[in-house]
């Protein structure tokens, strides 16, 4: 996503200086924007079917997308597809933009937002499992480290602090299933897309999602229109906040950082998210946080941390390329 330079006056004059202050200032709407999916995608659930929920999630995503590149050069892009490129990307739009939604949409409905937001940071760790054993990458004690802080972070939260039966709530299981089923297309899109432009897996992944939401709803009772018809006034903004912040907004600012500041800068702000997530579920829905919430959001951040800054002295290692790319473009 390129833009032309801002100018504003409070930035300065020295043209390195504005671009980082504007990558900065990107960087903080990115996490700002990314801290309210869950709450927003819960609250929607309230009113929309996981289908619906998916499809329009899709459908956004793949709307601000044909606006951010153009809906031409994007057709161009995707008729110059390569053929052995087109499996992977079957598998990648059916992982990422139908099993692995309705699985997390599924699992909002029966789980807080709170948690929603501490499993799905699990993706990183199901990731390193995965190339460690399918790409056969090699992890260093650090990393070992940094997967260790992950488990702990999960288990601490899946079994809500070890105070009760060991035992997961069917919600919980389903969110943790869902970034299981993400890890997977980010392996897939590793080892076999990382040469595809990232404009074109998502356009890709919003086809599919509407295709197989349009070959579905004959045969189901979802409806769509009726659920848009029904939403409460009250839920407009929680709509609105969940395509233009949560969507638009946080990938505009993502990859605005990612054009300006370094990518290992940007990799370890963004786990700021959770805590921002964990806040805004708190505020606008009033979910209490447990202490078991805040020593696992700490683990994961921790280990989140760990694992970039040992990415930074693995310069090229193919695993930590893809997770700075693929940061957060499930939900």
């Amino acid at each position: 996503m390129h833009s032309k330079s801002i100018s504003l006056p409070f930035l300065g004059t020295n043209k390195k200086a504005r671009s980082i202050s504007i990558g900065w200032i990107a960087l903080g709407c990115a996490v700002l924007a990314g801290s309210t999916s869950v709450t927003f995608a819960k609250e929607l659930g309230a009113v929309f079917s996981p289908m619906s929920l998916l499809v329009l999630s899709e459908s956004i995503v793949l709307l601000f997308t044909v606006l951010s590149f153009g809906f031409l050069t994007l057709i161009e892009e995707i008729t110059s597809i390569k053929k052995k490129h087109i499996p992977s990307l079957l598998v990648v739009g059916i992982t990422n933009s139908i099993i692995a939604p309705l699985l997390v949409f599924t699992g909002l409905h029966m789980s807080e937002a709170v948690n929603a937001e501490l499993f799905l940071r699990s993706y990183s760790f199901f990731l390193f499992i995965y190339a460690a054993i399918i790409l056969k990458e090699k992890i260093t004690r650090t990393d070992i480290f940094a997967l260790l802080c992950m488990f702990i972070g999960v288990s601490v939260v899946a079994l809500r602090g070890f105070s009760g039966p060991i035992q997961i709530a069917t919600g919980d299981l389903l969110i943790l299933s869902g970034a299981v089923v993400y890890a997977i297309g980010g392996i897939v899109f590793k080892q076999k897309l990382d040469k595809v432009h990232p404009e074109v897996v998502l356009s890709i992944r919003g086809i599919i999602a509407i295709t197989f939401f349009l070959l579905l709803a004959p045969i189901t009772e979802i409806n769509l229109i009726n659920e848009i018809k029904s939403m409460p006034f009250a839920l407009l903004g929680a709509l609105l906040g969940y395509g233009f912040i949560s969507r638009f907004l946080y990938l505009f600012g993502f990859y605005e950082s990612m054009e300006r500041l370094q990518v290992h800068t940007v990799s370890l702000v963004l786990p700021l998210i959770t805590i921002g997530s964990l806040t805004f579920a708190h505020i606008r829905l009033g979910e209490t946080i447990q202490w078991f919430h805040v020593a696992g959001a700490l683990f994961l951040i921790a280990g989140s941390v760990v694992m970039q800054l040992s990415s930074k002295h693995l310069k090229g290692k193919p695993l930590e390329r893809h997770m700075h790319i693929g940061h957060r473009h499930h939900l």
